[in-house]
């Protein structure tokens, strides 16, 4: 009969661990976890499940290989029937060499944020006709392509392995995941042609946006290489309007997205946006770039010059302003010092005077104080000699005599007369007598 291993003739080691086949008679083992195949001669098979006692007769019994795929892996079945299964991870199946005629362990694409897979599908239409559907599958996702499915590759100019940075060629860059970020891509214009007949190459650096990816799949299959082809065209047709001189003078014209208008037409017409053009700086032949060269040393040498001396003359400026500063602050200081002493003795004439005002006053109320004190004490005494004055009169003490007594020199004598006839002898008249002691 047919030898059953047959089906598995050319199938790759990896599709399946190699079977254990054994012609027996007698009593085998299946354990539990195992699943095997126990083929008769006639060439029907039945699968066990262990834990399993098995008496085999003329019987092959083959151990089936296990596969399971865990959370970021699928199982692809591919069954006799021309079908084909799809399992998600985590899972696990038994081959069955009945069924199947193989089952691989395949890693699912794990799509982040900034890409995107481009999915078809076999459908049918509403008449039943075969139809193909397109779908965009934004990450972050985990994607497991179902039966019918087929992932989009693309195929891009890009660099080859061995050229620079910018050295594209066709269909260099495959990949199947998109991106959906802005990125950015170095180009040369290379040979562009002044209208004074000078050769010179441009450098570029291109920034761009997908936008709309349904847009870029229908309207191109490489938007790498139209961006090339728009580009080259806009630094072309700006040089062929300008002599050498006149592109040294407006370089600055290549930053501006106005000067790329086709490149920003194509990119709108794709489905992207350029958001910014930066001019690198360019390269002519060998002895105008020599030429250039020595120019452009020539005025940095004289531009580094110049700003050596207005270095210069900025530190000199600075150290007189400094200067000037310091003297300022310095008379500043010294005026402040000089009224701070001005404060201070006008503070001290001010409690000088202050102190002698007291002393004044203090003075002053001494001296009434005493004046008042020898006014009362003349005053007692004035009374208390005025009493003794009447005493003495109401004895019949002749008063003048006693005053004149006190006073027997007298400094000056004045005599009042009144001019009346004088008196008899032993009587003389009390005014006539009156003198005063001065």
């Amino acid at each position: 009969g047919r030898d059953p291993t047959a089906v598995f003739a050319g199938l790759p080691l990896s599709s399946r661990s190699p079977p254990t086949l054994v012609m027996t008679f007698g009593s085998k083992t299946v354990r539990e976890g195992e699943r095997a195949c126990v083929w008769s001669r006639d060439g029907s098979a039945r699968l066990v499940d262990g834990p399993r006692r098995l008496f085999l007769c003329l019987q092959r019994l083959e151990v089936l290989p296990k596969h399971s795929a865990g959370n970021v892996e699928y199982l692809e079945v591919r069954r006799r029937d021309g079908t084909v299964i799809i399992l998600p991870g985590p899972a696990a199946r038994f081959f069955d060499p009945v069924e199947d005629i193989s089952v691989h362990v395949r890693e699912a694409r794990l799509i982040d944020a900034s890409e995107a897979l481009v999915v078809y599908r076999h459908t049918a239409n509403k008449v039943g006709e075969p139809h193909v559907e397109r779908r965009v599958v934004l990450g972050p996702a985990r994607f497991i392509p179902s039966a019918d499915e087929w992932v989009h590759e693309f195929e891009w100019s890009g660099v080859p392995q061995d050229g620079s940075k910018t050295t594209y060629q066709p269909k260099a860059l495959r990949f199947t995941k998109l991106r959906v970020i802005p990125a950015s891509a170095y180009h040369n214009v290379s040979e562009v042609r002044t209208n004074d007949d000078t050769l010179i190459t441009v450098k570029l650096m291109l920034f761009f946006e997908l936008r709309d990816v349904e847009k870029m799949l229908d309207a191109t299959n490489d938007p790498i290489g139209d961006f090339i082809n728009a580009a080259s065209a806009d630094v072309i047709a700006f040089c062929a309007g300008v002599s050498y001189e006149t592109f040294l003078n407006e370089t600055h014209r290549l930053n501006e997205l106005d000067t790329f208008a086709q490149l920003c037409v194509r990119a709108q017409h794709i489905g992207y946006d350029i958001t910014k053009v930066v001019f690198r700086g360019f390269q002519a032949g060998a002895k105008l770039q020599a030429m250039h060269d020595n120019a452009i040393q020539e005025r940095t040498r004289l531009r580094l010059l110049e700003e050596t001396q207005a270095q210069e003359q900025r530190q000199a400026d600075a150290a007189l302003a400094a200067e000037t500063r310091r003297a300022a602050q310095q008379a500043e200081l010294e005026t402040g010092q000089a009224q701070q002493r001005a404060q201070l003795s006008m503070v001290s004439v001010k409690a000088q005077l202050a102190e002698r005002r007291l002393q004044d006053e203090a003075e002053i109320e001494r001296q009434a104080r005493a004046a008042e004190q020898r006014l009362a004490e003349q005053q007692a005494h004035s009374a208390e000699l005025l009493a003794t004055m009447r005493e003495m009169k109401a004895m019949g003490v002749d008063l003048t005599k006693v005053l004149v007594s006190q006073h027997e020199a007298p400094d000056k004598v004045i005599k009042l007369d009144t001019g009346a006839a004088p008196a008899a002898e032993g009587k003389k008249s009390l005014l006539s007598a009156i003198q005063l002691n001065l």
